[in-house]
């Protein structure tokens, strides 16, 4: 058994840095000892408010995004130990797990861990499913070169659909409301503008003014859903071919929202859903960090563990500085 520790949400909106028991590595298994592990705040903020659906009930261990080095391994296991790996969480602790992703260390199957290229860090290999699930939001767009990209919200999410759409020679503009937000997407090389008066139509008609081809919406309020669907292009009533535009919910719902039905209708939108993410993904993206196409460390803060109280409040507060953070394992040790 290893004794370590783990960020555990005990109640509704109560978070703590909590000493756990995790099982030796068995057969096929491997111990991570983990440099970093990164919160996904959509979901993680919904865990902790209890309106994540079927969600373990507390106390529990949320997360689901490390990166570290394989401290020991069970048998018929070839990963030499040292081996710098991404994984979702531990799959045995003694406490209950909501993917128990925020672990000193984890228990992994060793067919399920992800080696790392040399060329990625640890702390931007732990952005690794977050950036999938972004990245697989744009392997369903299939977005070509010639085409206008609509981004709006610039929480982790939407910063990396931005940065992944705009890998792609697409032409990429984006919206928040807050100013931090866009002025990071700036920093990144993304044209982002702060909409007057949260008038999105009005900011992006400069831009696009025959409208979008692709939109994402990464904001998860329902509420902006006529204005994003207004940025969709008009098709002509003709005999030819057109494709409407694609509209990607890469925002996380808790549940259900309407979506409003003539304009959309009028528009012949394509409404995509993205599902979470695939290990394909996870792979693409460590392969766009490793040859420098895709830059996350600027959007992930690293934090110590034990100032997770404070963090998931600033999250939840909506700081417009903090984009993410990522827990720091190792104590400064690790890149």
């Amino acid at each position: 058994m290893v004794q370590t520790q783990a960020i555990v949400f005990t109640h509704q909106q109560q978070v703590t840095l909590a000493d756990v028991t995790i099982p030796d590595p068995g057969p096929g298994e491997v111990l991570v000892a983990t440099a970093f592990s990164c919160i996904s705040p959509g979901t993680e903020l919904r865990c902790l408010a209890g309106a994540q659906p079927d969600a373990q009930p507390f106390p529990f261990i949320p997360g689901y995004s490390l990166a570290g080095v394989v401290a020991a391994r069970g048998a018929d296991v070839d990963l030499p130990i040292g081996t710098r790996v991404f994984a979702t969480g531990t799959i045995a602790a003694d406490l209950p797990r909501m993917w128990g992703g925020h672990v000193r260390h984890a228990l992994c199957r060793a067919a399920d861990v992800v080696e790392l290229p040399p060329a990625v860090g640890l702390r931007a290999a732990s952005s690794g499913h977050l950036a999938a699930i972004a990245y697989h939001g744009l392997r369903l767009a299939r977005p070509q070169p010639h085409e206008r990209v609509a981004v709006v919200g610039l929480g982790a999410i939407g910063q990396l659909a931005a940065r992944l759409f705009a890998a792609t020679g697409a032409h990429v503009v984006a919206a928040d409301l807050a100013l931090a937000r866009v002025e990071r997407a700036q920093q990144a090389g993304i044209t982002a503008f702060a909409p007057a008066a949260g008038d999105l139509v009005a900011g992006f008609r400069p831009y696009f003014p025959a409208g979008a081809d692709v939109i994402v919406d990464a904001t998860g309020a329902p509420q902006v859903l006529p204005q994003l669907i207004a940025l969709a292009k008009d098709l002509p009533w003709d005999d030819a071919l057109h494709a409407g535009t694609r509209y990607v919910v890469q925002g996380s719902y808790p549940g259900d929202f309407a979506i409003p039905y003539q304009p959309a209708f009028r528009k012949e939108l394509t409404f995509l859903l993205p599902r979470d993410m695939q290990p394909r993904d996870v792979r693409a993206v460590f392969d766009l960090l490793a040859r420098g196409h895709l830059a996350v460390d600027d959007l992930i803060e690293p934090v110590h563990p034990a100032d997770a109280p404070a963090v998931y409040a600033a999250l939840r507060d909506a700081h417009p500085e903090l984009i993410t953070a990522a827990f720091d394992w190792a104590g400064g040790a690790a890149p």
